[in-house]
């Protein structure tokens, strides 16, 4: 016979947790590369780290191709994509499955880029056989604009099959890694995938500020040549000088030794293992929540953060404060048509199982206290955890 847990009135932490799909929670190891006094920009001691950060940015995108640094969000080298990659008069195709895919196309919007779209229900993956088909029916559309991880439904899409279609269309194709990078294998050179963005503040588990743009051996010539219009974004400036170890203006210095602390991190623990871990993450937690009555949103679901809709009864925003003002542990609620409708636990970065203990112990909790009896999601998860 089960036993429903209690329900408590006092705060259960003294300290704030962070679980939200980004920013994600920053090691005591990586604070500590960021607290030190930087170097000024312009100095071999930092022209140093600025080139072993690059070399470590190709090897987690397993690319031989150049990574880019700018100081910016993941948004900020999305535009710099669309402005570097796309020519006047000339039409892209945009990937739509949620509020990130939504992103490529306001972007073309403000630029003037016209441009295509596949939608479909949030919480579904691109049909890859839908981007065949727009493809071969329109010549003109010459770069695909495309998400691996859509943070906003945690649903992962089928990046090498998409690579593959494009490919074979000579069709370049852009994919933002913002929450897949370091989560799921996305061997970019092996996929063929030309180009690859991403930001500091998810798989990389620093702080935000350091956007990448990561361009396949291949696709380095793509942003030559009659582009839009460009200054900050160029990212013909930050390939000039990088065999120097230096950014075409001044770079976030701090960050990037926070980033390469998170760098050597990941080869240490090994890329594979990585790869195995956050996997094992997400299974745990979507059983442990399951355990506990709440649904998987996603019919496709990704690794880095796990979006889940309440059981009967249950509100989904009340459970996102609770979590916050009993327990000290931020989630994420949904977003535009979803909001209040769903929460969203975010386990990229440097989290384990007994992590993912914490924040499921906190939502059987929260889940009993709105109204649910339940029990179960300790035992559900490691259980998971073991089979995945």
């Amino acid at each position: 016979m089960s036993v429903t847990p209690p329900v408590t009135t006092v705060k259960t932490s003294t300290r704030p947790r962070l679980f939200t799909p980004g920013p994600v929670e920053i090691p005591n190891r990586i604070l500590r590369a960021l607290s030190q006094i930087p170097p000024h920009h312009r100095t071999d001691v930092f022209r140093e780290v600025y080139k072993r950060v690059s070399a470590d940015l190709q090897w987690v995108h397993q690319t031989e191709g150049e990574v880019l640094m700018l100081a910016a969000s993941g948004s900020g080298a999305m535009e710099a994509c669309v402005v570097n990659l796309m020519s006047p008069g000339q039409k892209a195709l945009c990937l739509v499955g949620g509020k990130f895919g939504e992103r490529w196309g306001s972007i073309c919007k403000a630029y003037g880029v016209p441009y295509e779209t596949i939608e479909v229900p949030w919480g579904h993956a691109i049909p890859v056989a839908e981007v065949e088909k727009k493809l071969d029916a329109d010549p003109s559309i010459a770069v695909v604009f495309g998400t691996h991880s859509e943070t906003s439904t945690a649903t992962l899409h089928d990046a090498k099959a998409l690579a593959a279609v494009t490919k074979a269309r000579k069709r370049l194709i852009v994919l933002d890694a913002i929450t897949s990078l370091g989560v799921h294998p996305l061997p970019q050179d092996e996929w063929g995938v030309d180009v690859v963005v991403t930001g500091s503040q998810k798989g990389l588990m620093s702080p935000p500020g350091v956007a990448t743009v990561s361009l396949a051996p291949w696709a380095l010539s793509a942003i030559e040549g009659d582009k839009l219009p460009r200054f900050y974004w160029d990212l013909r400036k930050a390939r000039k000088n990088l065999p120097a170890g230096e950014s075409a203006y001044t770079p976030a210095v701090s960050l990037i030794y926070a980033v390469g602390e998170a760098l050597l991190m990941m080869k240490e623990e090994g890329l594979a293992n990585v790869h195995t871990r956050h996997r094992k993450l997400g299974a745990a937690t979507r059983a442990g929540a399951q355990a506990l009555g709440w649904t998987i949103f996603s019919k496709s679901p990704a690794d880095s953060v796990t979006a889940l809709e309440p059981p009967a009864g249950v509100d989904a925003g009340a459970a996102v404060k609770r979590l916050r003002e009993i327990h000290g542990i931020t989630v994420a609620g949904g977003q535009d048509h979803m909001k209040g409708k769903m929460l969203r636990i975010g386990h990229m970065g440097s989290y384990d199982l007994s992590d993912i203990y914490v924040v499921l112990g906190a939502l059987e909790e929260c889940t009993n206290a709105l109204g649910r009896p339940c029990t179960g999601a300790i035992e559900a998860a490691r259980r998971a955890w073991e089979a995945a």
